[in-house]
C-alpha cells in the first residue's frame, strides 16, 4: 500500500477514536418529549389492569391520586413522557397519569350484548 493511502488511514483512524471518546459527553442531556395527544378529541379508555394508581405526575414515585380497576372507564389526554397516560377516571373523577400498559382504548358505544 502507497504511504499516502497508510498515512491518511492512519489520520482517519485518529480522527474516530477522537470523536467517539467525546460522544458521550455530547449525549450526557436527555432531550425532554412534551406530551403528545393521542388524537385531536378526547379518546374513551377503559382499565385493563387488575388495579392502576393513578398518579400526580408521570413518574412511579409521584404522589397517588387514586386507584382505577380492571373495567373502569376512562377518558385519555394524552400521551407523557414515553409510557405514562394522562387520564380522566369516570368512576371517580379523578385526574392523573396512569401506565400506558394498564389502558386500552376503544369505543365507549360498544356493549357487550351477550351473544
Amino acid at each position: 500500500m502507497p504511504r499516502r493511502h497508510v498515512s491518511l488511514l492512519t489520520a482517519s483512524m485518529l480522527a474516530a477514536s477522537f470523536l467517539a471518546m467525546s460522544a458521550p459527553a455530547l449525549a450526557a442531556a436527555p432531550a425532554q418529549v412534551p406530551a403528545a395527544p393521542v388524537s385531536a378529541k378526547q379518546d374513551f379508555c377503559r382499565i385493563t389492569g387488575a388495579s392502576a394508581t393513578v398518579r400526580a405526575k408521570p413518574r412511579i414515585n409521584a404522589a397517588a391520586l387514586g386507584t382505577a380497576y380492571k373495567g373502569d372507564g376512562c377518558t385519555s389526554h394524552g400521551w407523557a413522557e414515553g409510557a405514562w397516560v394522562k387520564v380522566t377516571i369516570k368512576r371517580t373523577g379523578v385526574t392523573g397519569y396512569v401506565r400506558s400498559s394498564l389502558v386500552a382504548w376503544g369505543k365507549e358505544a360498544l356493549t357487550d350484548t351477550g351473544r
